[in-house]
């Protein structure tokens, strides 16, 4: 990797030592670099990974993981009863259709991630129950959020795509006062709190 590493480092030092605009923007094009290295490079080990450095593939990232992590957790009756569910669910006409979530989850497209975590927290409410759950899951998470009993799971993993819904939309607000930063920073806590009990 460090060959890269240093191939990489001689196109980006190539492009800054180049004075006119069209033959930077033709390296970038022929390197497939940016003009100058992203901030964020100095924070990744590996700059040959693809690691989302942006909001959006990141939050995207995340709620497609948890999306995985909830539908392994379904027991059959939960499987079923999630789809039925799926398929009676109203979304907004403008959306695309939206795959199903346990045999397509791979093929859902980072906006399908997006508007997914909108109604996720709906659909699991219409009929996550402790049967929905396979039951050494759901022990294990009792575990880990510490509850007296395991009927309080399923309220759990209600909680957590609530709290991932709600981060969304603070992440993805068109402006920010100091109260947004706020409640971003709150959101973001109470995210980081329950998702890895979940």
């Amino acid at each position: 990797m460090l060959r890269y590493h240093h191939i990489t480092d001689e196109e980006i030092l190539k492009i800054s030592q180049e004075s006119v605009n069209s033959r930077i923007e033709l390296l970038c094009t022929e390197y497939g670099l940016r003009p100058r290295p992203s901030v964020l490079d100095k924070l990744k080990r590996e700059r040959h990974l693809q690691t989302p450095q942006d909001i959006y593939h990141a939050t995207a990232g995340k709620i497609g993981r948890l999306l995985k992590l909830t539908c392994e957790l379904f027991s059959r009756e939960g499987e079923d009863n999630f789809i039925k569910i799926w398929k009676n669910f109203e979304i907004p006409k403008k959306w695309s259709h939206l795959p199903n979530p346990i045999s397509h989850s791979n093929s859902f497209m980072m906006s399908d991630l997006l508007r997914l975590a909108m109604i996720m927290p709906f659909l699991l409410n219409r009929f996550l129950k402790e049967s929905s759950l396979k039951h050494n899951e759901a022990v294990v998470i009792q575990q880990r959020i510490n509850a007296s009993r395991i009927n309080l799971v399923p309220k759990s993993i209600i909680s957590c795509w609530v709290y991932v819904a709600k981060t969304m939309k603070a992440v993805f607000n068109r402006e920010f006062t100091s109260d947004n930063y706020k409640e971003l920073q709150q959101c973001l806590q109470e995210e980081f709190s329950i998702l890895p009990k979940v």
